[in-house]
């Protein structure tokens, strides 16, 4: 089971490696269904300094919602400060 505090859209201000980086992040998108079923597939968009987590500063992630079932993550911002260190390690 997903977590309910991650069924949510919302705009975040974090830290990557102590460099400031705006999150916005979808859970459901465009807009939940009526159905009650979590969506297959989340959103998420960084913006930042060049360089840090692209090289123009913009990038983009689908994830599987999937991922977030039995997740050691408590919050949504520990979730996309955890992916964007991921970025700016894989940018170096």
């Amino acid at each position: 089971m997903i977590p309910d505090y991650f069924k949510k859209n919302l705009e975040l201000d974090v830290l990557v490696f102590d460099c400031p980086v705006k999150v916005n992040y979808r859970f459901w998108w465009p807009e939940p269904k009526g159905d009650g079923k979590d969506p297959m597939f989340g959103h998420i968009e960084f913006r930042a300094e060049p360089g840090l987590i692209s090289s123009t500063g913009y990038r983009s992630h689908f994830f599987h919602t999937d991922y977030l079932k039995e997740t050691p993550y408590r919050s949504i911002a520990e979730f996309v400060v955890a992916v964007g260190e991921h970025f700016a390690r894989e940018i170096g």
